[in-house]
């Protein structure tokens, strides 16, 4: 099952969970809200159904969130009100494939873990912002979790159509990922949880 198939049949379940760590969220989602400017123009890749866009959006010129799936962009859509900051978009399309810019922040928020062609999609971010843009990520670590998870529980899962497709990282490799890319990473933060997340902000110079 391709990457678009899976989301689509899991995004009305997906809408209606709760978020599983809430603190962990909000402290991200904060932080965030810290560092991106008036005049930022930010595109999210992996919006899902685009809560954490709407919750940020006013704090930026522009905002374009994207998704591979059809049907969480749908629900993303249909969240918006007249209330909704007029310059936030939802667009569908992959990670390999970025929306037109100019793009001064590059949001991948537990996503990038998803990715399979991470490597070039690391160098598409890195060509698609200006000197100075950012790149801010949180990303599953699967690597760094328990050892059955990557090698028995995911594979297993995705044999029956009940996970997507999950690289084994670790920290170590993709900060190394991130500055084989040109990135200087300015600032990151893990939280624990049963695959934990690291929170990284990287720069380019």
């Amino acid at each position: 099952m391709d990457a678009a198939s899976f989301w689509d049949n899991a995004a009305e379940k997906y809408a209606k969970s709760p978020i599983g760590n809430m603190a962990a969220y909000a402290q991200t989602r904060d932080r965030m809200r810290e560092i991106l400017q008036p005049h930022h123009r930010v595109l999210e890749l992996g919006c899902g159904t685009g809560s954490t866009a709407l919750e940020l959006a006013d704090r930026v010129a522009s905002y374009t969130g994207s998704d591979v799936s059809p049907k969480m962009i749908a629900i993303a859509q249909g969240k918006q009100t007249a209330q909704t900051p007029a310059h936030l978009n939802f667009v569908v399309t992959d990670a390999a494939h970025l929306p037109s810019g100019p793009h001064d922040v590059i949001l991948a928020l537990n996503l990038l873990h998803l990715v399979p062609d991470l490597e070039d999609v690391l160098r598409q971010i890195y060509a698609a912002l200006p000197s100075g843009g950012l790149l801010i990520a949180k990303t599953g670590l699967l690597r760094d979790g328990p050892k059955l998870l990557p090698w028995v529980v995911i594979p297993v899962m995705r044999a029956i159509g009940k996970a997507p497709y999950v690289r084994n990282l670790g920290a170590s490799e993709f900060l190394d990922m991130l500055q084989n890319t040109g990135f200087s990473v300015t600032e990151t933060l893990t939280q624990k949880g049963l695959v934990p997340r690291l929170f990284t902000v990287a720069s380019k110079p």
